[in-house]
C-alpha cells in the first residue's frame, strides 16, 4: 500500500515533540507498505529548515519518504501568525500531496483541523479514500476551556471544517473514547469512528539508562522527582504545579521538574523565582531519544492540565511514556486518562482545584517506594500489554487496508 501522511507537526525521536506518526509510519514501512509524510517545519522537530526560496523538501527517514513544506511553525507564534501558518501548510501540504503517484489511501492528523483541507483536495483528485484522525475536538475544546465562544467568528469557521473534514473522510480515527462517545452524543455514525490511543513505543523503552548529567546538571541528586514533560501553555495550567511546590518547599528531598517550552514558561519561571521556591526546576527540551533517561530518572510523572468544569476528554501520550518507563501518574483532572490509570492502577488523583491535593499526594509516593513501585510496575505490564505503538501501528494498517479494500470494491 502507499499512504499520503499527512502531519504538520511532524517529528522523529530526534525532536523533542510528540513521535506518535514517526512510530505508525515507521512500523508500517516495516510491514512492507510505502509511506510518503507531508509535514511543516516545527521548531520542536529534528526536520531542519529550508531556505527561504525553497518550497519543498523531500528525503528519506527511516524509510519514510518525508516532503517538507517550507513553513515554519513555533509554540509562541501569536494568533495571527499561527493562523498563517496552518492555512499556507494546507496550501503547501495539497500541492505536495498531488505530486505523489498513484496513492491508495490519503491520511491526515489533526490538530490543527486544517489538514483536513489538503487531505480531502488530494483524495478527491487521486480518487482514493480520505482518513481523518482526531486529537482534540477543535474548536470544541476551545469553547468548553473558555478561550473562545460560539459566536466567535473564527469558531464558527473551524466548526463548518470540522463538519466539512467529518463528511468527506470515509473513516474518522480518534485517540481517545471520550472523543468517540462526544461524535455519537453529535450524532455521527458509530460505524464510521473508531478509537486507537496514542500509546508510546515500547522499544524506546526497553533497556532506560538513567540520565546522571541531566540530575547533576539540575543538582537533582538524591531527591524525589515528579516530572512535567510537555507544553507550557495557558490550557496546561502549569500554576497548579507551582502553587503545589509551595506547600512542599521546606522537603529538600522533593523537587518538582518541568521539561518542555511553551507561551507560559518565561512567567512561571519568573514566579517560581520571586516567590523563593528552591524545589522548581524548568529544564529545557530534550529530543526523545534523552527523554527516555531522563524519565528513567523521575519517580512520579504529573499530567496535569488547566481546571474545566466536567473534566477532560483527553489521553495525552505522556502517560504512555510514564507507564512504560515504570513510575506512577498523579492526574489533575477526570476524564479517559485517569480512568486508565484506576482502572491499571498506576497512579493516583489529585483535585485540579487544590494544589495542596497535589503536594499531598506527591508526598504520599515520596515517602512509600514500595506503593510508587508497585504502581509503577502496575502500569509497565499495561503498558506492554496494551499500549504498545507497534500493535496500535497494525490497528492503523488494517483500517487502511479496509477503507482502500472498499474503494476497489465499488
Amino acid at each position: 500500500m502507499r499512504l499520503i501522511y499527512i502531519h504538520q507537526h511532524f517529528t522523529t525521536n530526534r525532536g523533542s515533540t510528540g513521535t506518535r506518526s514517526y512510530d505508525v509510519a515507521k512500523y508500517m514501512v516495516e510491514a512492507g507498505h510505502e509511506v510518503y509524510m507531508i509535514c511543516g517545519v516545527n521548531e520542536a522537530s529534528d526536520i531542519q529548515p529550508l531556505p527561504w526560496y525553497k518550497w519543498f523538501r523531500q528525503e528519506n527517514m527511516d524509510g519514510i519518504e518525508v516532503i517538507t513544506c517550507n513553513v515554519p511553525y513555533a509554540n509562541n507564534f501569536g494568533k495571527f501568525k499561527r493562523t498563517w501558518a496552518f492555512v499556507w501548510f494546507a496550501v503547501l501540504a495539497a500541492w505536495a500531496a498531488l505530486r505523489v503517484k498513484k496513492p491508495e489511501v490519503v491520511f491526515a492528523t489533526s490538530t490543527p483541523l486544517t489538514v483536513g483541507i489538503p487531505g480531502r483536495i488530494a483524495a478527491k483528485m487521486k480518487k482514493v479514500p480520505f482518513v481523518f484522525e482526531v486529537r482534540d475536538l477543535w474548536p470544541e475544546s476551545f469553547v468548553h476551556s473558555g478561550w473562545l465562544t460560539e459566536k466567535d467568528l473564527y469558531v464558527r469557521l473551524m466548526a463548518r471544517l470540522e463538519s466539512y473534514c467529518y463528511k468527506h473522510a470515509q473513516k474518522i480515527l480518534l485517540v481517545s473514547k471520550a472523543f468517540e462517545t462526544r461524535l455519537i452524543e453529535r450524532g455521527l455514525e458509530p460505524a464510521k469512528l473508531k478509537t486507537v490511543l496514542l500509546g508510546a513505543d515500547g522499544n524506546l523503552f526497553k533497556d532506560p539508562t538513567p540520565d546522571k548529567e541531566f540530575v547533576a546538571q539540575y543538582h537533582l541528586e538524591g531527591k524525589t522527582i515528579a516530572i512535567f514533560t510537555g507544553a507550557h501553555g495557558k490550557a496546561n495550567g502549569l500554576d497548579y504545579v507551582v502553587d503545589a511546590a509551595k506547600f512542599t518547599n521546606d522537603r529538600e528531598d522533593i523537587a518538582y521538574v518541568m521539561i518542555g517550552s511553551g507561551s507560559e514558561k518565561e512567567r512561571l519561571k519568573q514566579r517560581a523565582k520571586d516567590e523563593g521556591l528552591s524545589n522548581v526546576v524548568f529544564a529545557d527540551p530534550v529530543p526523545k531519544q534523552r527523554l527516555v533517561g531522563v524519565l528513567a530518572s523521575c519517580h512520579i510523572g504529573l499530567m496535569i492540565l488547566k481546571y474545566i468544569e466536567g473534566g477532560r476528554p483527553v489521553t495525552p501520550n505522556k502517560i504512555f511514556d510514564y507507564m512504560f518507563i515504570g513510575i506512577p501518574s498523579i492526574v489533575n483532572f477526570e476524564g479517559p486518562t485517569i480512568d486508565i490509570v484506576r482502572k491499571d492502577q498506576s497512579g493516583l488523583y489529585a483535585d485540579g482545584t487544590k494544589s495542596q491535593e497535589l503536594a499531598e499526594q506527591v508526598i504520599k509516593l515520596a515517602d512509600n517506594p514500595r506503593l510508587r513501585e508497585e504502581m509503577g510496575n502496575n502500569g509497565k505490564k499495561a503498558a506492554w500489554e496494551k499500549y504498545d505503538r507497534k500493535g496500535l501501528a497494525y490497528e492503523l494498517i488494517d483500517v487502511f487496508e479496509e477503507v482502500a479494500a472498499r474503494q476497489e470494491n465499488k
